[in-house]
């Protein structure tokens, strides 16, 4: 696993008041749907500060 998924499952578990152990139980498809969300949403934020690359 990178860095960067273990940081994002402990990122969404405070996000959604769950620890780690709780994430994990999660299905495939609803945590691909988390990372797509969050991941869309940092998007929209730095567009919108004029960062778009």
């Amino acid at each position: 696993m990178e860095t960067t998924d273990l940081e994002f499952e402990y990122y969404l578990a405070e996000r959604l008041s769950r620890t780690v152990a709780e994430m994990r139980q999660m299905s495939g498809g609803e945590y691909t749907g988390w990372v797509v969300y969050y991941g869309r949403k940092a998007q929209r934020e730095q567009l919108a500060r004029g960062g778009g690359g």
